[in-house]
């Protein structure tokens, strides 16, 4: 909730929001729900091409959120600018669920 109060009320002038998730992970690749694995070779191109459509854009003073997570961390880091950490965004632990297949 303050990551909304934040978008809807600190910056008063048009601009534009991109979300993104992260590339895919090691887990994502064996069906398994949450844990805190890094990215797959798919997962890192997946990265590298997001870094390429960001800089096309040609974004000035782009501001980069992302999770605590290492996959997320590992797909902000291709884009090559500063980013920051929000404890808030890490997924929601999926208790005895945490690493089980779908």
């Amino acid at each position: 909730s303050r990551i909304v109060y934040y978008l809807m009320n600190i910056h008063v002038t048009p601009r534009s929001i991109y979300l993104c998730r992260h590339g895919e992970s090691e887990l994502n690749l064996k069906g398994r729900i949450g844990g805190d694995p890094g990215l797959s070779p798919r997962g890192r191109e997946f990265a590298r091409s997001l870094a390429q459509f960001i800089r096309d854009q040609n974004i000035k003073d782009l501001k980069v959120w992302t999770s605590q997570m290492k996959r997320t961390i590992q797909t902000a880091e291709a884009l090559g600018v500063p980013y920051e950490q929000w404890k808030v965004l890490n997924e929601i632990d999926a208790g005895v669920c945490e690493e089980m297949t779908y």
